[in-house]
C-alpha cells in the first residue's frame, strides 16, 4: 500500500515540477526583454544625445527616453516622449545655469538617424553672476570691470537691482528685464542712484543675445527669481539628426 501511494504523489507531482519549469523560463525571458528593452533605451539616449550636439552645441546634453516598452516605439517609429537637459551650458556672452526641454510626439525618420519633434516646451536659467558677466561684456566703459565690479540681485518681477563698485564711488541702478524677438534680452535702465554720466548711455539699454538656446527654442516668456533670470521656451516641427 505504501508503495502504491508513493507513486501516485509522485505522478501528481509531475504536472507541479513541469508548471515550475515553465514559470521559470518564462519569468528568465520576460527578464531578458525587459533589459534588452532597457539597454536599446540607453543606446538610443546617447544617440540622440549625440545627435543634438552635431547641431553646432558646445555641450552633449543628457536624454531620458520616457515610455515602457521602448522597443515597440522604435518600431512605430514614434516615441510619445522624452526629456532633454543641459547644466552650465556657455553658448555666445551667456552661460545658461540650465536648459532643460520636453520633447513631445518625436518622429523618427526612416533611416533611423534623426526625428522630427512636434511639440517641445522647456526652461532657460541665467544666474545673476553669469547675467552679470554678458552685461559686462556687452557695455563698453563697464566691461573694463570684467564683472567683478557688477552685482545684481533681483527686485521684483521683471526688475534686477545693480550694485557698481566703481574703485574710487560706488553707485547703484535698476534694470526692468524683458524680451526681445530673436531670442534676445532687453535691459532698460529705470532708476540710478551714483552712476557717472559718462556710464549712464552705456547702460540705459542693453540688448543680450540668446541665440545659443539650443534646438532652435524661442523664448516666449521672462521673469526675474531670486536664482536669476528664468526664460520659457517653446518649439515646433523641430528637427535633428538625419
Amino acid at each position: 500500500m505504501s508503495g502504491y501511494q508513493a507513486t501516485g504523489q509522485s505522478r501528481r507531482s509531475r504536472p507541479r515540477r513541469r508548471l515550475t519549469i515553465i514559470l521559470i523560463i518564462l519569468i528568465v525571458l520576460v527578464g531578458l526583454l525587459v533589459a534588452a528593452d532597457f539597454g536599446a533605451k540607453a543606446i538610443a539616449e546617447n544617440e540622440v544625445a549625440t545627435q543634438i550636439q552635431k547641431q553646432g552645441i558646445s555641450q552633449k546634453p543628457s536624454v531620458s527616453i520616457a515610455g515602457f516598452p521602448f522597443l515597440t516605439q522604435v518600431i512605430s517609429r514614434d516615441v510619445n516622449s522624452m526629456q532633454i537637459s543641459w547644466h552650465d551650458l556657455q553658448e555666445g556672452p551667456v552661460t545658461f545655469k540650465s536648459v532643460n526641454a520636453v520633447l513631445n510626439g518625436v518622429h523618427i525618420n526612416s533611416s533611423f538617424n534623426g526625428a522630427t519633434v512636434s511639440q517641445l516646451t522647456g526652461t532657460a536659467v541665467i544666474t545673476f553672476g553669469a547675467l552679470s558677466s554678458a552685461v559686462s561684456s556687452q557695455v563698453g566703459a563697464l566691461g573694463a570691470l570684467g564683472g567683478a565690479g557688477l552685482t545684481l540681485t533681483d527686485a521684483g518681477p521683471d526688475e534686477i537691482k545693480a550694485s557698481l563698485d566703481l574703485v574710487i564711488t560706488s553707485a547703484s541702478a535698476t534694470w526692468r528685464v524683458s524680451r526681445l524677438s530673436g531670442n534676445r534680452l532687453n535691459i532698460q535702465l529705470v532708476d540710478s542712484n551714483g552712476l557717472p554720466s559718462q556710464l549712464l548711455d552705456s547702460v540705459r539699454d542693453i540688448t543680450i543675445p540668446l541665440s545659443g538656446i539650443p534646438l532652435h527654442l524661442q523664448v516666449q516668456s521672462v521673469s526675474i527669481t531670486p536664482n536669476g533670470v528664468v526664460g520659457t521656451l517653446t518649439g515646433q516641427n523641430v528637427t535633428f539628426g538625419g
